[in-house]
């Protein structure tokens, strides 16, 4: 009798056998790609990298291919042969995690920028000059279980964790827990409140920088929580030709001109 494998071979013919031998994972090597370069990065920094990746688009002409999920998600996208050849991710546990993986090279990881929690709402950006000119301890208190206000949940993602830890150094974490809007992610925090279904949402600083109707109300004070760092680096199986010179751009004037504009804390 014959086997499974040759009569499944026989039925689906030559094609078919080339399907069935063909190796598991794909030949990065002899893999012919256009020289565009993909990049992964946290939903938050999806506006950010469009802007970096047009301003790269202008002097090269390489288009960059963004794509956005939780670092952690990625990571596992990745591990799955994803085509991916710019990983910016967040935090040094998902670095570690990264390199243990093998799933980037270690030597190419640099630090990107800094993120910030902030307090937004909707208004004219020019109003953000005057945001922290009054307590967030305060503004947050006085409206708590009066108007609603999203928050992300705590256990949905990095920013729902570092929300309940700067509430409950700013002793309002009881007030508002439970008559907040909780949410998966600041995205949905940001509908939530251009829509008008809320009065403030919590957020990451490139969050309101990427939408022209939000103002930041108030910054949540950095030493609350633990800092919002993103880094970026070469993945393990890049195969664009591009994917040094796009980590080297990142680091250029103009392209961190643009990611301050965008939101993000850069080094000097």
């Amino acid at each position: 009798m014959p086997s499974f494998r040759n009569t499944a071979a026989a039925g689906l013919g030559w094609l078919g056998l080339v399907w069935l031998l063909a190796p598991a994972s794909p030949a990065y090597a002899d893999y012919p790609v256009a020289p565009d370069v993909v990049v992964f990065c946290e939903p938050t920094l999806r506006h950010t990298l469009i802007d970096v990746g047009t301003l790269w688009r202008s002097q090269t002409g390489i288009h960059v291919r963004v794509f956005t999920s939780p670092t952690w998600a990625l990571l596992a996208q990745i591990a799955h042969h994803a085509r991916d050849d710019v990983l910016i991710g967040e935090g040094d546990a998902n670095a570690a995690a990264a390199a243990k993986q093998q799933l980037i090279k270690p030597a190419t990881m640099q630090q990107m920028g800094r993120n910030r929690l902030v307090v937004a709402a909707l208004g004219d950006k020019a109003d953000d000059t005057n945001a922290g000119s009054s307590p967030a301890a305060a503004a947050l208190a006085s409206i708590a279980g009066k108007q609603p206000i999203a928050i992300v949940d705590p256990w949905a993602a990095t920013a729902g964790a570092d929300t309940k830890k700067v509430l409950e150094a700013l002793g309002v974490w009881q007030k508002l827990d439970g008559k907040s809007v909780g949410v998966i992610g600041t995205a949905d925090a940001v509908y939530l409140l251009t829509q008008g279904h809320v009065k403030l949402a919590i957020v990451y600083a490139t969050d309101v920088a990427a939408n022209p109707v939000l103002t930041v109300a108030d910054r949540l004070p950095a030493s609350s929580h633990p800092p919002i760092v993103y880094w970026v680096a070469e993945t393990a199986h890049a195969l664009s030709p591009n994917t040094t010179k796009f980590i080297e751009f990142l680091h250029t004037a103009g392209a961190r001109q643009q990611l301050r504009a965008d939101g993000l804390e850069i080094s000097p």
